[in-house]
């Protein structure tokens, strides 16, 4: 009595391999979003970082994270933000995703809030 089930793990083969790549593709794909979120994040705080101090400027600010998306190797969307005004200063980076996978997003924005130091003397405190 002859089998039917011949050529079945072919096909199962066939059928799976495609997926799998598919399955890999999304994780690495998932890995570099996540870094490029990381880069983003870093760069942002350390921008917000160095233009919280009294007497920086937005300038300080906007060379600390262009200096940490280099150190970082990151691909930055335009010049970071920087903005400031009611004793705050904010600080938003954009940075490029590679994309191996179509429907993922081609960049990722951060954005970081510092308040400006200021001065208070002793007999305010």
């Amino acid at each position: 009595m002859p089998t039917r089930d011949r050529g079945e793990a072919t096909t199962q083969l066939v059928v799976l391999t495609p997926l799998l790549i598919l399955l890999v593709f999304l994780g690495i794909q998932t890995a570099i979003y996540f870094h490029a979120a990381n880069v983003a994040a870093a760069a942002a705080s350390q921008g917000a970082a160095a233009g919280a101090p009294l007497g920086a400027d937005r300038g300080d600010a906007a060379q600390a994270a262009e200096r940490t998306i280099d150190e970082l190797q990151g691909h930055v969307v335009g010049a970071p933000a920087v903005s400031t005004g009611d004793g705050f200063v904010e600080v938003t980076v954009e940075i490029e995703v590679p994309r191996i996978v179509p429907f993922f997003p081609r960049s990722v924005r951060r954005t970081v809030i510092e308040p400006v130091e200021r001065f208070v003397p002793e007999s305010d405190r």
